[in-house]
């Protein structure tokens, strides 16, 4: 009876701030739904906050002016409009706080990684034009000739030595 007693008590005190912020951000929607906007000094500061974090993607996507309204009875409230003797203020219309698109132009130049890549790229290709056009006018250095021969060497050296890796797996199995 103690350990059921207990559960109870730990279970009401675990979902019971669940259940209120749930319960706020109905009456709030309930309030809006009726009248169309909300009324700053109906709800406390601290309400309207949890309202507004009640708002899943989907009520942000497609519900938005239920948000805008909340944070418009917020900003009225910041703004003193509920204080005692403070005179019945007007709807203030606030912008939509939305982020912008991410795929949105902005006014930056092209980064710096880039342009250096592009500049990268540019001498590459201009390398590998003056190469090009030098062998097909037949002209071709004594170095490059050493050059290529050794390239040529090592690659025939390194295709043997593979080979007789590849047969040493095959026949130690």
């Amino acid at each position: 009876m103690r350990r059921l007693l207990i559960g109870l008590v730990l279970g009401a005190v675990w979902l019971t701030p669940a259940a209120a912020q749930a319960g706020i951000y109905d009456q709030v929607l309930h309030v809006y739904q009726a009248r169309g906007s909300i009324p700053a000094c109906q709800f406390t500061s601290a309400q309207l906050s949890t309202a507004l974090k009640g708002i899943d993607t989907y009520g942000q996507q497609y519900f938005a002016d239920f948000s805008d309204a909340v944070q418009s009875a917020l900003a009225q409230r910041a703004s003193g409009a509920c204080l005692p003797g403070a005179k019945p203020a007007t709807a203030v219309a606030l912008p939509p706080l939305r982020p912008r698109s991410v795929t949105a132009p902005t006014d930056a130049g092209v980064p710096a990684p880039i342009l250096a890549m592009a500049a990268l790229g540019l001498a590459i290709a201009l390398a590998f034009g003056v190469s090009v056009m030098a062998r097909s006018l037949g002209w071709e250095p004594q170095w490059l000739a050493r050059w290529r021969h050794a390239c040529a060497e090592a690659s025939y050296r390194a295709g043997g030595g593979l080979s007789v890796l590849a047969d040493w797996w095959r026949w130690g199995r």
